[in-house]
């Protein structure tokens, strides 16, 4: 049985970029948006002994037995739930289109600053991610009627990176998965079936950087282009990449002829740096040192037009 009480307002940044971007995020980030995310529920349950939550947001057009999609989205390193909802806007979405969506939030501690995070490497002495998102999933079935066959995750920067190891360990729970600015394909990665994946990056991230450097942390080691490669592999896709310029600094890649009917397109933005390509909060993102978002490019739109083609069979 889990709990439920209602929202509040969020306190933390989106994500810790510099010192600078701590300092400034909140303050500038509530002087322009003065629009609260929408009023969603937030809920409990206890895994393992640890106290976790999570936020979801109920279309207005759900009835009771009638079994909807659900997206869970995964906030950055430093975030929180509600930052994210302002990030992506996928409440509009979700409320014209009919779909769930279960934000939940983070409480591993990866480094020793005490900024939290997910854990995404499975490490012994954190909290145990994979079993809180599987728990939470059965859960919100508890209460309302969700179609199993239509189950996505996505996430942001940290948040990617957690929605890329459900991918890799929750393949038969989540249909497909959409990574922006951080996927990943983890060595133990081992899924039980092709999981199609769209993801975005830019090459100018200066927090995920599409290559990464000597000196870059060991959660990031991989470039995205061996990552994209990884999931490439995974799922057996057999005809050469397609590239189809979006605009004069995007082009997507798309790999077909994929085991299981899965898909992996890949957006590539030769000036985008640390965001959500589309979001709202793109002027406020670029003046904290997160670089450019590219507007021609609605990731949200994108990711649920390529989930609703890829329901698991």
């Amino acid at each position: 049985m889990f709990l439920r009480y209602r929202q509040h307002a969020a306190t933390k940044p989106i994500v810790a970029a510099t010192t600078l971007a701590l300092l400034v995020f909140v303050p500038v980030f509530a002087k322009e948006n003065t629009q609260p995310v929408e009023t969603q529920n937030r809920y409990t349950t206890s895994v393992d002994g640890v106290q976790r939550s999570w936020r979801l947001y109920v279309p207005d057009q759900y009835e009771a037995g009638k079994a909807l999609p659900i997206v869970v989205e995964f906030h950055a390193s430093s975030s929180t739930p509600d930052w994210q909802g302002q990030l992506s806007t996928f409440e509009t979405l979700a409320a014209s289109a009919g779909f769930f969506i279960a934000r939940p939030e983070a409480l591993y501690t990866r480094e020793s600053d005490g900024r939290i995070s997910w854990n995404v490497d499975r490490a012994e002495d954190g909290v145990d991610d994979v079993r809180f998102i599987r728990q939470m999933i059965d859960e919100i079935r508890k209460q309302y009627s969700i179609d199993p066959s239509r189950i996505y995750a996505t996430g942001f920067s940290g948040g990617a990176r957690m929605s890329s190891r459900v991918a890799c360990d929750l393949s038969d729970l989540i249909a497909a998965v959409g990574p922006v600015a951080g996927i990943r394909y983890p060595d133990d990665c081992s899924p039980s079936r092709p999981v199609p994946v769209i993801a975005f990056h830019g090459k100018q991230d200066g927090i995920n950087p599409y290559e990464p450097a000597a000196d870059s942390p060991a959660h990031w080691r991989e470039s995205v282009e061996d990552a994209i490669r990884g999931w490439v592999n995974q799922n057996e896709c057999r005809d050469a990449p397609s590239e189809t310029a979006v605009s004069s600094t995007v082009t997507r890649m798309s790999y077909r002829g994929c085991a299981g009917g899965a898909t992996v397109d890949f957006y590539r933005s030769d000036d985008g740096g640390h965001t959500w390509p589309g979001t709202p909060l793109a002027g406020t993102l670029q003046r904290i040192g997160m670089g450019f978002t590219n507007s021609e490019v609605d990731a949200t739109g994108l990711l649920w037009e390529f989930f609703a083609r890829h329901p698991m069979d």
